[in-house]
C-alpha cells in the first residue's frame, strides 16, 4: 500500500468513531445506536489508525532513503509528505479529544439528583446515569437526543462520570421520556429512582 493511501485510510479510521456519531445525529439518524457501537470500540479504531500511520511513515522513509542513495526523484514527494502530515495531525487530534474526555474538565454537575434550578420556577434538574459513553462524541450524541425533547432546557453529559445532568420543565417532559430518548441512541440509561 502506498503511503498516501495508507495515510488517508488512517485518518478515516481515526475519525469514524469520532465524526461518525456526530454526523448521524446531525442528519437525524442518531437513534440507530451506531454511535454507541462505534464508541465501544473507539480505541481499536484509533489504534488501527496509528498502526497504519506508522506503516505509511516507514514506507515513505524507506523510499526516501532509497531514492537519496540512488539520487533518484521520489514520485510526488511533497504530496505524499503533505498527506502524511495531515493524517498524523488528524489521528493526533482525534486521539487527543478522546484522552481529553477522561482527563479534561468536563466534570458532571455536583447538584443533587433532582432539585429546582436556581432562581427559576417549574424548572428542575436531574442527573441520569448512562452506561456506554466513552468519549466526547458519545456525550454529544446523548446531549443532542435530549435537547430535541420539548421541555429540555439543557443537557450536559459526562462520559467519565457515566451520567447526564438535565435541566427541564416537568410540565412538558418526564424523566421516563428522557431515559427513553437516551436509550434510543444505543446507550443505556436508568431512571434515578432505579438507583436508590
Amino acid at each position: 500500500m502506498k503511503p498516501t493511501k495508507a495515510s488517508v485510510l488512517s485518518a478515516i479510521l481515526a475519525s469514524v468513531c469520532c465524526l461518525g456519531p456526530v454526523v448521524l445525529v446531525a442528519v437525524g439518524l442518531g437513534s440507530l445506536g451506531i454511535g454507541a457501537f462505534l464508541g465501544r470500540y473507539h480505541w481499536f479504531f484509533l489504534g488501527g489508525a496509528g498502526v497504519i500511520l506508522i506503516f505509511a511513515w516507514r514506507v515513505y522513509r524507506k523510499e526516501k532513503v532509497r531514492c537519496d542513495a540512488e539520487r533518484c526523484q521520489m514520485e510526488s514527494r511533497p504530496g505524499v509528505l503533505t498527506a502524511l502530515i495531515i493524517a498524523t495531525a488528524a489521528v493526533a487530534l482525534f486521539a487527543g479529544l478522546n484522552v481529553y474526555t477522561y482527563v479534561g474538565d468536563r466534570a458532571a454537575s455536583s447538584a443533587p439528583e433532582t432539585k429546582s434550578a436556581a432562581g427559576k420556577t417549574n424548572i428542575e434538574r436531574v442527573t441520569i446515569p448512562v452506561e456506554g459513553m466513552v468519549c466526547f462524541t458519545c456525550e454529544l450524541t446523548v446531549e443532542s437526543s435530549l435537547k430535541r425533547l420539548n421541555g429540555v432546557l439543557s443537557a450536559k453529559a459526562n462520559a467519565r462520570g457515566g451520567s447526564v445532568t438535565i435541566e427541564y420543565d416537568p410540565q412538558k417532559v418526564f424523566i421516563g421520556q428522557m431515559v427513553e430518548a437516551i436509550n434510543r441512541t444505543g446507550y443505556r440509561a436508568r431512571s434515578p429512582a432505579e438507583e436508590k
